[in-house]
């Protein structure tokens, strides 16, 4: 049935595709028809995407650039799968590939440049899906595996052209960066101050043995800007900034965004001399980013779908058990409370796109209902009870698609004023004996955290958040105090649960989020996200800071 399908999908009337798709369906073809080693399986099913990628990118320091490139490059990825649809290469935890490869796709459309990385691509993927087939066999002859298909249904298998790039502004990284860092050039008694600036278009292609052959481009405009100092007990203070837009008509003013990083940098040289919030436990207010943030970093694993990768056997020949940290039914926050992801609502918000990574046009999943999960994002990667993906399969690289968050509103039943929740926050600090009531408003990003936590078994619990890099101690008369060094202590997912109340909505806020965690993501990698959050005031959390560090031995020049 899928070779009569490749047939009719791949045949000559679909002369109006792009060379690189021609070449791709080709050896996909043969593949399919020829790749084969004694007494193994063949191939089943093949995927390939193409990204097509031109951008430019700027990073500067005082007014000076310190970097700038400005290139195309393609990348091709190549899944190969070996078996059948109830038992394939697929869904184990191997160090193999798994029958994924990428490789670098020529920029010119000659056929032949095009189709020999194809051609090599396709017999090192088949050879890593015959490896991790054995183990998975090995892992499961004496244990009877889940009467699952390996890979969800498409419901549509649709099939068009390449798109073309959206066109990337001249010079334009070059000066936004120049013109932002030089705002900071005067605070000479920073230690660092940089500010990235980031502009691709990128065009997307997805090809299966199905026949399915989606293409769709997208833009995206990344600035980052952080500031360094050091306090005067050698401790290192720091804050960034971020904006992610898909048009720069988007973005604030250059005046707007300048006058953000000099409070960003005078932030930082004033908090020097604060002092250090050494251990609070108590109700917290989290604003803007900060709020943003949190939602982020802790409800991601509790609406994406994708079970974890079936587990290689122990020494002793049994498998741990592999249980999804998302589960229907559970309750992840207050009552009332609703979390929809969008994708295609919103074309221009990073997050948007027409078709995920598998080629599957987005649906809206309303995931959290009154507080509970009652739906999940789903990629093709199968999960008891879900029979179809939902078109959220976003991860980049040799990475399993699983499941990710696109654009995302969280709501709760009502809304207060925020001088309502400061006056119930102070309320519940003054039953620890606290005269303030501390309110984060930055929590470091992913891709510009240095944080980096490891624990064993007797250790202290760990952070659960990237650290903040704004926090204030809020009193009664509406005073202000910065605090600095803070670090969360011991959060996890159940503490969205203890949210006491929500503040006003916030606008969407784009991020960049991907599957590999807050270590391995760059400043500029991952796939764009949006949320929308309300601030919210969290009934007890715990916070501590620690100074200390080694001073300079001369001072600044």
């Amino acid at each position: 049935m899928i070779l009569s399908l490749i047939s009719l999908a791949f045949g000559t009337e679909n002369t109006s595709m792009s060379i690189a798709i021609e070449a791709l369906q080709t050896e996909m073809t043969r593949g399919l028809a020829e790749l084969t080693l004694d007494n193994q399986p063949t191939p089943y099913w093949m995927e390939g995407n193409i990204i097509d990628v031109q951008y430019s990118k700027t990073n500067s320091t005082s007014g000076e650039i310190l970097f700038h490139d400005a290139n195309r490059y393609r990348r091709l990825r190549l899944d190969v799968r070996i078996g059948d649809l109830s038992f394939d290469n697929s869904n184990i935890d191997s160090f193999s590939s798994r029958g994924t490869t990428t490789a670098w796709f020529p920029l010119d459309d000659d056929p032949i440049a095009l189709r020999r990385p194809i051609w090599l691509s396709m017999d090192r993927a088949y050879k890593d899906a015959v490896d991790t087939y054995a183990q998975k066999v090995a892992a499961w002859e004496t244990r009877e595996y889940p009467d699952r298909p390996e890979m969800l249904t498409l419901q549509d298998i649709p099939t068009m052209n390449s798109v073309d790039h959206s066109n990337i502004i001249d010079n334009w990284s070059q000066e936004t960066s120049l013109a932002l860092s030089t705002s900071l050039k005067q605070y000479t008694e920073l230690d660092d101050n940089e500010v990235l600036v980031y502009e691709r278009s990128v065009v997307e292609d997805v090809v299966n043995s199905e026949g399915l052959h989606t293409s769709h481009t997208h833009s995206l405009y990344i600035i980052r800007a952080e500031a360094i100092a050091k306090a005067t007990d050698g401790a290192m203070v720091r804050d960034t900034r971020s904006w992610i837009v898909t048009s720069p008509d988007e973005l604030p003013s250059i005046s707007e965004m300048q006058q953000e990083l000099q409070t960003m940098a005078e932030w930082v040289l004033n908090l020097r001399e604060a002092p250090i919030e050494q251990d609070y436990l108590g109700p917290v207010i989290l604003e803007g980013s900060a709020a943003t943030e949190i939602f982020r970093q802790l409800l991601q694993a509790q609406v994406s779908g994708t079970p974890p990768a079936a587990p290689i056997p122990d020494r002793d020949g049994s498998i741990p058990p592999s249980i999804p940290a998302s589960r229907i039914g559970r309750r992840v926050l207050p009552q009332g409370w609703n979390v929809i992801d969008n994708a295609a609502a919103y074309p221009n918000l990073p997050g948007y796109y027409p078709f995920d990574a598998q080629g599957v046009a987005p649906e809206s999943v309303h995931v959290v209902q009154n507080g509970v999960v009652r739906d999940l994002l789903m990629s093709r990667i199968p999960r008891e009870g879900f029979t179809q993906s939902t078109g959220h399969a976003r991860v980049e690289g040799r990475e399993r698609y699983i499941a990710l968050p696109s654009i995302v509103q969280v709501t709760p039943d009502k809304h207060v004023s925020e001088r309502k929740m400061n006056r119930k926050g102070l309320q519940l600090a003054k039953q620890t004996g606290s005269e303030y009531i501390l309110v984060v408003k930055h929590i470091e990003p992913f891709a510009l955290t240095y944080d980096f936590e490891i624990a064993f078994s007797g250790d202290e619990q760990l952070a659960g958040l990237t650290s903040p890099s704004v926090v204030v101690r809020r009193y009664a008369d509406g005073r202000e105090e910065p605090v600095r060094n803070a670090r969360f202590v011991g959060v996890d997912k159940r503490i969205l649960k203890d949210i006491v109340l929500a503040g006003p909505q916030q606008d969407f806020i784009g991020k960049m989020d991907d599957s590999t965690g807050r270590y391995m993501i760059g400043a500029t990698s991952g796939r764009p996200v949006s949320w929308s959050v309300p601030s919210i005031l969290i009934e007890e959390m715990e916070l501590n800071g620690q100074g200390g560090g080694q001073q300079y031995l001369l001072p600044h020049p």
